[in-house]
């Protein structure tokens, strides 16, 4: 029950993590605090104007690594799963990394290749507390979650639906990474109207001149690109309804991550940035990275399970055969 417990909270904990970071790009905040590790330095700043946000996050982060920490003890002591322990390790030396890259972002003055770094290892680090948790809930951890018949019977469809999941993590991870360079680059705004961009399905190569469009239309393809691999994922995903109950609400909520994030994606644009909006695209675009990839674990744990049991010996009631003599 701890385990379970503190695994989903350390989860959602960094995603409001995740929320914090893009509160200070959204605000244009990442200056507004001029040192690191400490603010004007002091420990706690008058927390005014884009202190507040800059500041804020830093507490937050501070608050969720030691949350991430934490848990490492916790998986050491509680945990049955020794694997369980090496993600949550992994995890903690993730987010130390992103605190340095935090830091660097600030001392280097925001050099967009620093910055986008910090914001895409920070959906890694994402993916790994998800994935603990998932893997920390006894069903899962037991196997009890997935019906072995189901498993058994669509072994082909589980392989398939396990690489259109990876394929769809690696793009939409991709993506994220375009969306971070066009953040950092301030290139959100580059293309004015969507959906055409000037008007037009492809900018002219003049428009492709313009500081920003190349990197902003790339984000365009890309949102299309992971869309399509996601769909193809989702449907495998409903495929496996006999598997176990788990894939296709797994489907339905990613469906509605993904028409949400498309409209968010508008949104954007038409409001030219808004705060808000832009917040809440950044945090559906970890909800579809994190989707793919708890899609993957959750394929791959129900698989282990048929090979485990294929590799079980028979017991010795069932293996002898032959009467004494």
């Amino acid at each position: 029950m701890i385990v379970r417990a503190s695994t989903r909270f350390v989860a959602a904990a960094t995603f409001v993590l995740l929320l914090a970071g893009a509160l200070v790009t959204s605000t244009e905040s990442g200056l507004a605090v001029p040192d690191w590790p400490l603010s004007y330095g002091q420990l706690m700043p008058p927390m005014v104007g884009g202190i507040l946000y800059e500041h804020g996050h830093r507490l937050i982060a501070a608050a969720v690594s030691t949350l991430v920490g934490l848990q490492v003890a916790v998986l050491y002591f509680f945990a049955k799963d020794r694997g369980l322990v090496k993600l949550g390790a992994l995890a903690f030396g993730a987010i130390l990394c992103q605190a340095v890259l935090g830091g660097l972002t600030v001392i280097f003055l925001l050099p967009p290749a620093i910055s986008s770094a910090h914001a895409g290892l920070a959906q890694v680090v994402f993916a790994l507390v998800s994935s603990i948790a998932l893997l920390a809930s006894p069903r899962v951890a037991d196997r009890s979650l997935f019906d072995a018949t189901g498993v058994a019977r669509l072994a082909g469809e589980l392989l398939a639906a396990r690489k259109l999941a990876i394929l769809a993590a690696a793009v939409t991870y991709v993506q994220i990474l375009l969306g971070a360079v066009m953040r950092h680059t301030s290139a959100g705004l580059a293309i004015p109207d969507v959906p055409l961009a000037f008007g037009r399905l492809v900018p002219t190569p003049e428009q492709f001149g313009l500081p920003g469009v190349p990197i902003h239309f790339a984000h365009r393809l890309g949102a299309v690109l992971a869309s399509v691999f996601i769909v193809l994922a989702i449907r495998k995903l409903v495929a496996l309804r006999a598997v176990s109950s788990f894939f296709p609400r797994l489907a339905a909520f990613w469906s509605a991550v993904l028409v949400s994030q498309i409209g968010l994606g508008l949104l954007s644009v038409y409001s030219q940035k808004s705060v808000p909006i832009t917040v809440l695209h950044l945090g559906f675009g970890a909800l579809l990275w994190v989707s793919a990839v708890l899609a993957a674990v959750a394929i791959s744990r129900a698989r282990a399970g048929v090979r485990i049991r294929e590799s079980a010996p028979a017991s010795p009631s069932l293996a002898y055969s032959g009467g004494p003599g």
